[in-house]
């Protein structure tokens, strides 16, 4: 565990600040994997989804991308860099990734390292799934408030309407909606979907915190990594 103090660059107040939000982040993460899984109607469902999935997002890269800073600026950032990371999610995982990448000639494991950053790449999922939760986090929890306000339908769609661009793009991978599919069957498909999805983010949670505790955001980040991520939580890519 993360003591507070432990790290010379951080007071008492900042340590305990910082072992609290990464267990705010870790909590987070696994209640939108849970929600993601259990998701079957998005209408009934995805405001949970979208809610957990965007802040925990958004914290772990935060922290992360804090600790990395703590290893070159000898410091944790100023409340204003913090401020301008904004509430971007498709922003903020690139940039986490790309610092990883950038350091992982000083993780332990550079293959495994280098495995990790590689599938996060690759997928076609999480691209859309971040879209999603960027699109919700930046102002898209309000969608339906500021056309009430405005009485216009506004400048971006809603962040349903990009769920449903994840969601045809996971069908698609697992083989497409099944033809005269009978309820039981279809609603079979809906939950590999589900589940298929919340793996995905399940997969980036656990890789992010691999990253961390392999040093590719720094000593502080070898030691927070341990706490983005519970103990007896299995591995999601076995």
């Amino acid at each position: 565990m993360v003591q507070p103090g432990i790290d010379p660059s951080l007071s008492v107040a900042q340590g305990f600040a910082l072992l609290s939000e990464a267990q705010s982040a870790r909590n987070l993460m696994r209640d939108a994997v849970a929600a993601i899984a259990s998701l079957r109607e998005p209408v009934v469902h995805s405001d949970a989804v979208f809610t957990l999935g965007s802040i925990g997002v958004e914290k772990t890269a935060k922290i992360l991308l804090g600790c990395a800073a703590v290893e070159t600026d000898g410091r944790w950032p100023t409340l204003k860099m913090m401020m301008g990371w904004g509430h971007d999610i498709e922003t903020l995982v690139t940039l986490v990734l790309d610092t990883a990448t950038e350091r992982q000639s000083d993780a332990v494991a550079t293959d495994y390292v280098a495995t990790l950053i590689g599938g996060i790449r690759s997928s076609r999922a999480l691209p859309l799934l971040f879209s999603t939760l960027s699109r919700y986090g930046r102002s898209g929890r309000f969608h339906y408030l500021d056309i009430l306000a405005t009485g216009e339908a506004g400048e971006y769609d809603a962040p349903a309407q990009y769920w449903d661009r994840l969601e045809v793009e996971v069908a698609t991978s697992l083989g497409g909606s099944p033809l005269d599919a009978t309820p039981a069957e279809f609603e079979a498909f809906l939950a590999r979907v589900s589940a298929a999805t919340a793996r995905e983010l399940d997969q980036w949670w656990f890789s992010m915190h691999r990253l961390a505790i392999q040093g590719c955001f720094g000593a502080l980040g070898k030691k927070v990594g341990w706490e983005l991520w519970p103990y007896e939580r299995a591995d999601p890519f076995k």
